[in-house]
């Protein structure tokens, strides 16, 4: 049987798992009025088809029964009402003479004050719930937030780090551009110089042999001529 303390508990193996602290919690049984209570006209016929809502009903149920007070009291009379899927005058006529063949003590008075002690638990426990219901959802709303934060950080300094790259890359970029200019630049400023040279290489090589071609004459004149 699930007992209240299951109610916002959850765990991987799908037990529960409790969200407040790990103590012993049981149904309170303080009694406290409650003031407004309205009887329902009808009883449900069936549970609502929502999983989570069934789940909830379900623990209240249980919770009620296992606060159910010794004797016939009103927890028996809501039973009796409940059981039969009605709600109509002769049901809850019914059901009182059958309270009043289990107790003769019973009044309507009786019952009505169980029935106020009953839903005053029902509160307690509700507001119960609510409180760590919420403190699980701060804590979660607190780690979502401290996650966000450090992956909102971490995504910022991705983007200064990429700013900066794009900032090296460019000025890279920039130098390869001028360095690729500079190496243009280098055959316009050695060409003058080169062709200097080469046309002096060009006239050593006319001058030798205007040279040799001059002095071989003489020299074959001589021999030539002069025996």
């Amino acid at each position: 049987m699930k007992n209240w303390k299951g109610l916002f508990i959850k765990s991987n193996e799908g037990e529960q798992e409790n969200i407040a602290p790990r103590e012993e919690l049981s149904f309170p049984v303080t009694s406290t009025n409650v003031d407004g209570f309205v009887q329902p006209s009808t009883i449900p016929s069936s549970p609502v088809s929502n999983p989570a809502i069934n789940e909830v009903m379900k623990v209240y149920e249980n919770g009620l029964e296992s606060i159910n007070m010794p004797g016939y009291d009103f927890y028996e009379f809501y039973m009796a009402i409940v059981s039969t899927g009605a709600a109509g005058e002769q049901t809850y006529n019914m059901a009182f003479q059958m309270a009043k063949s289990m107790d003769r003590t019973i009044t309507v008075q009786k019952l009505v004050n169980d029935a106020d002690f009953y839903i005053s638990k029902i509160n307690e426990v509700y507001s119960d719930y609510v409180s760590q219901g919420q403190q699980k959802l701060n804590s979660l709303q607190e780690q979502k937030s401290q996650e966000k934060n450090k992956l909102s950080a971490e995504i910022e300094n991705c983007n200064s780090r990429i700013a900066q790259l794009k900032a090296e890359l460019k000025q890279v970029e920039a130098q390869l551009n001028q360095q690729k200019n500079d190496l243009n630049k280098i055959d316009q400023s050695i060409y003058p110089k080169e062709k200097a040279i080469r046309e002096k290489l060009l006239a050593n090589d006319m001058a030798k042999k205007n040279s040799i071609d001059k002095l071989s004459t003489i020299k074959e004149g001589l021999q030539r001529f002069i025996k």
